[in-house]
Order: C-alpha cells, then structure tokens, then sequence
C-alpha cells in the first residue's frame, strides 16, 4: 500500500512540474528588481539573451522576474512600495520573431511582491522571418505604493531599465552547421568592457571577426593569435567578437568603451 501512495505522490509531483511553463533561477533570488538575465548594457556586457534561435527549430530561454517590496523608478529619488507587477499574457512582448511567443510561471503572468517567477521565449521561427538581429521589449505595469495604488507602467528594457535585449535568428542553412548550435558565452576575452586589446587564454585561436550588433564585420584577422587591437574602431558600443577554437565556431558579447 505505501508503495502504490509513493507512485501517486510521484505521478502529482511529475505533473505540477510539467504543467509550469518554466521554473525561475534560485540564484536570482535576492536581487533587486527586475528581469535576469538583465539587458546588455555598457555596464553589462555579458547579459542579454545569450541563446541563438534558428529558423524552423524549436526554440527556448528563460528569464527569472524577479519582485522585491521596494524598486526604484525615475522621479523618485528614493525606492518606494512595490506591490506586484504583471505582463499582459498576450502582445506584451514586440521585437520577437514570427513564431515565437512567451509565457509566464504563474501563468496570469503577475507577479506579487516577495516573489520571482519566470518568463520563456518559446516558439518555433517560421521561414518568412530574416535572418538578424530582433531586439524584444517587455511591457509591464508596476503597482507602486504612494499611500494608495498607483499603476506604473513601463517597458524593459526602457528609460527606466537602461539597456537592450538582442534575440539573434540564424538562417535554416546556415544551423545545419553544428558550429552554429553554440550559444553566446561569456569571458574568454578579457577585458570586457575594454578599450584597446582583448586577450584570450586559448593557445589555438583563428580567424577573429569583429561585428556589429548587424552583423556586419568591423574587423577580419586571420592569423593564430589570442590577443587582437581593438584601437582602430572609433566608435564604441556592443559588438560582437566570433573565432574559431579548434573545431569550435565561438561569439562573445563585448563592449568597446
């Protein structure tokens, strides 16, 4: 008899945690307020959306919501009450692809004070998106406390939440190659941000592209190096670094101050 309770109990647990649409990172937990991973910034380098989506393949990341008591916005120069924040269900989200959506954990996607929850970008890209980069912008209502409720409504990233999230949608050809079922990682050059050269601890790198957020190459060096000079571009920004590693096609965010 225990054995059969033990089966049922298993069958529940199994079948709540399949019916959430995505469980929130634990290692979010005590930060302030906000979306995490948080948008790339000159501040923040290494956050974003650090998954690739490919066209006609299913697709999937999650962001952690996280809701404090307290949070501060612009005109305020202290954090005042927080009470919840919600995302409508449907159209919250511009800037995604044909054939990705979202959903939320809870699934009306309000989040109460001293809570986190999750976000997914799920979906399968239809073939009549381009190729490129897709910036999303979350639009969400704050209910700030200011002696009564007070609807605060926002976008995130925005002038609030400095910063941009970038989704980028590889072509169907070009995800046959498995170099392209990388995602985007972090560190391996460093200084980030920086203002000159970039250095690499791998002994076996070639062929580092420099590009844009369009794709478009800033800088081309094709010999085996780990160290490239970043001087000659003018302008900073976020860009994006590719080499390849042994038999490994890489890309790292980086900001170039």
């Amino acid at each position: 008899m225990k054995h059969f309770y033990l089966i049922i109990l298993n069958f529940f647990i199994v079948c709540s945690v399949q019916s959430q649409n995505c469980l929130p990172d634990s290692i979010y937990r005590d930060s302030s307020a906000g979306v995490y991973p948080k948008p790339v910034s000159p501040t923040n380098p290494n956050g974003g959306i650090t998954k690739k989506a490919c066209i006609n393949k299913p697709y999937e990341f999650v962001f952690t919501v996280v809701v404090p008591d307290t949070v501060l916005v612009p005109a305020f120069p202290s954090p005042i009450a927080l009470e919840k924040v919600a995302i409508d269900t449907v159209n919250a989200i511009t800037g995604l692809p044909k054939g990705i959506s979202y959903a939320c954990n809870p699934p009306n996607c309000v989040f109460n004070k001293n809570t986190s929850g999750c976000l997914v970008l799920r979906g399968t890209a239809t073939t009549d998106n381009i190729p490129g980069d897709f910036k999303p912008i979350i639009k969400m209502t704050l209910t700030i406390n200011l002696g009564i409720p007070f609807p605060y409504v926002t976008e995130y990233p925005g002038p609030a939440f400095p910063g941009e999230y970038i989704l980028t949608l590889v072509s169907e050809q070009d995800c046959a190659s498995a170099s392209h079922q990388e995602d985007l990682i972090i560190n391996y050059w460093f200084p980030n941000p920086t203002s000159g050269q970039l250095t690499n601890k791998s002994n076996s790198i070639e062929q580092i592209k420099v590009m844009d957020t369009q794709g478009r190459i800033i800088q081309f060096n094709n010999n085996s190096k780990n160290t490239i000079d970043l001087n000659t571009i003018s302008n900073g920004g976020l860009f994006y670094i590719q080499w390849i590693d042994g038999s490994k096609l890489l890309t790292q965010q980086i900001v170039i101050k």
